[in-house]
């Protein structure tokens, strides 16, 4: 998608800043009013028909009605409804996860419904809400026109996941198609986090060059980055310095496996006690889940109507109206094998450290399990010298969303998950290419068409500021192809981008350039810049004095390979092609 360019965007335009955390089982919204000075985060806690549920976020949940695509309810609202005795409509939760790539769907949507829709769907009914609480609160000087936003997503996301989420808030009417990309902001989960962590650097007494690893244990993932706390331009900063990483362990997965361990129980009469479960699933959640501390059998109350088929209670454990897990059960099938895998996920971070760290703060609602601290500590309590849950630790996303949105400035550095390069077509080596990718350009040179032209490689490290800048030529009248491309793998990329290992990630689509004076088979030049330092993908293109801006636009990411059509038209024609000016990259910085 096209749009202004990056650098006439004027944050002075806009006097809200919104942060929004969207989250697998929960989601939240803060804000800050700046100019008054004052710079207070303010958070919305009070969330429509909550019921007795006093916790700070809203239910990433939604029902639709049985026989169409309508949406019901959302929040507290559509769980309330879902549970009355009469419901037909459904309830879809956890929907998010559909976006992690990496796992199977677990999910099922109604009546074909994509993840976009529902995504958009709920984003829809949380930004009304969330500005008519912004109303009562502003008063006569609220003007929707004025806030600005910042989203945050989880650091193992790939760009088709990111770009999703930019066309879900375009659809909930959170921004316009119109407005500058960086009126909405998306930023990594645990990179939100670190800056409310910095914010509370001076309490747990982090100074410059010191080392802490942020934990983002939420609802559906866990997500995990080590940064380094710096000073920029005599002010605090921090950098990232771990390629981040994550997993699909969040708290939901515990659920998952106290639900396994009731069916155990329940035998084949778990089919049709599932209300009867479902119960007591939830049970576990508003109580056993967060109060567990490894030392009590806990007990869940079976409502009074309970199918059994002519068999006695006491045959699954059922006593006095209630059913007892003990402490050994919850822990090693329900807690361990999440705590394992979180365990091994911060190995993981530090061994790219060398392996210790000077802190290390758990955030999210899982991150705010007592079990869950008390595991990490004994584990790693001579590899790190503090681990800490800070002060409303479930709040520390949204928060520093805020903190983000009113200081991108705050990450200097940032590192590449993925190695990102460009279609291009290089002199023909006959050493090394294909014969049958090679082809005579209009200028009478040999080259060898769809080359892996690499920008950024995996792991390395790149100024949130810095642009990757390559000069190209193509062919007039010809449409220069300026895709990008991904590596996922560990080891060296393709050679070519029609081989295994490459795929395009997102097509950079541009209308058929008029140069005035240009003949058939004239060069014309592109400079092209690509950030890759933002957590979304970034381009500039300028031919002459016209330049071309780029965003994620969520239809034309992350194709599974590279098309057919795509070689062919590299192969055959020179509209397609494009070869580098300059015998390497450069990389400058505003």
């Amino acid at each position: 998608m096209m749009c202004d360019l990056y650098s006439e965007f004027d944050p002075a335009k806009y006097s809200c800043v919104v942060g929004i955390d969207f989250g697998t089982t929960y989601s939240g919204c803060s804000c800050v009013y700046v100019n008054d000075g004052v710079d207070e985060i303010f958070d919305i806690t009070a969330w429509p028909r909550p019921g007795g549920s006093s916790y700070a976020k809203v239910p990433t949940a939604c029902l639709y009605a049985h026989d169409s695509k309508k949406l019901i309810a959302w929040g507290h609202d559509a769980i309330r409804k879902a549970n009355d005795v009469n419901n037909k409509d459904i309830l879809v939760e956890r929907f998010k996860l559909l976006l992690d790539s990496r796992i199977p769907a677990s999910v099922k949507l109604p009546h074909g419904l994509k993840p976009l829709d529902v995504i958009a769907d709920y984003l829809t009914e949380f930004n009304k809400y969330i500005h008519d609480c912004f109303k009562r609160k502003f008063g006569v000087i609220y003007n929707k026109e004025k806030f600005r936003y910042c989203l945050t997503v989880p650091a193992m996301w790939d760009d088709y996941a990111k770009s999703l989420m930019r066309e879900a808030a375009i659809r909930a009417d959170i921004v316009t198609r119109l407005d500058n990309p960086n009126r909405l902001v998306l930023t990594s989960e645990p990179e939100a986090a670190a800056l409310y962590c910095e914010k509370k650097s001076e309490q747990f007494k982090l100074t410059d060059g010191q080392r802490f690893l942020v934990c983002d244990a939420g609802g559906g993932t866990v997500d995990l980055i080590v940064f380094e706390v710096t000073r920029t331009a005599g002010k605090k900063t921090i950098k990232e310095v771990t390629q981040g990483h994550g997993s699909s362990c969040g708290s939901t997965f515990l659920d998952q496996n106290m639900r396994e361990v009731f069916k155990s129980r329940f035998g084949d009469l778990a089919e049709i006690n599932k209300p009867t479960i479902d119960i007591m699933v939830n049970q576990f959640i508003t109580s056993a889940k967060p109060g567990f501390e490894n030392k009590d059998n806990e007990h869940f109350i079976v409502p009074a109507k309970i199918e059994m088929e002519g068999r006695e209670m006491e045959e699954i454990g059922i006593v006095n109206g209630s059913l007892c897990v003990t402490v050994k059960e919850m822990r090693e099938k329900v807690f361990d094998p999440i705590v394992k895998e979180i365990t091994e996920l911060i190995l993981r971070q530090l061994n790219q450290t060398g392996g210790k760290i000077d802190a290390m703060f758990l955030v999210g609602g899982l991150g705010q399990s007592i079990f869950l601290y008390q595991c990490l500590t004994e584990t790693f309590a001579d590899r790190i010298n503090l681990i800490a849950v800070p002060q409303r630790g479930e709040l520390a996303i949204v928060r520093g969303a805020v903190i983000l949105g009113m200081n991108p400035e705050m990450i200097t550095h940032r590192v590449s998950r993925r190695t990102y390069g460009r279609i291009m077509a290089d002199i023909f080596d006959a050493s090394k290419h294909p014969a049958e990718n090679k082809y005579i350009d209009p200028a009478g040179y040999p080259r060898c068409s769809s080359c892996f032209k690499v920008f950024i490689y995996k792991g390395d490290t790149i100024r949130t500021d810095e642009y990757i800048e390559s000069n190209f030529s193509y062919f007039y009248p010809g449409i220069p192809c300026l895709d990008l491309y991904v590596f996922d793998g560990d080891g060296d990329p393709p050679m070519l981008v029609t081989d295994p290992g490459s795929r395009l990630v997102t097509r950079c689509t541009m209308e058929k350039p008029v140069v005035p004076g240009a003949k058939a088979g004239d060069e014309v030049n592109i400079c092209s810049r690509v950030y890759l330092g933002l957590t979304e993908i970034c381009m500039e293109n300028t031919i002459l004095d016209k330049t071309y801006t780029f965003t994620s636009s969520f239809k034309d990411h992350e194709l599974k390979s590279t098309p057919k059509s795509i070689r062919a038209s590299v192969t055959h024609s020179t509209a397609f092609s494009t070869h580098s000016t300059l015998p390497s990259l450069s990389r400058n910085r505003r």
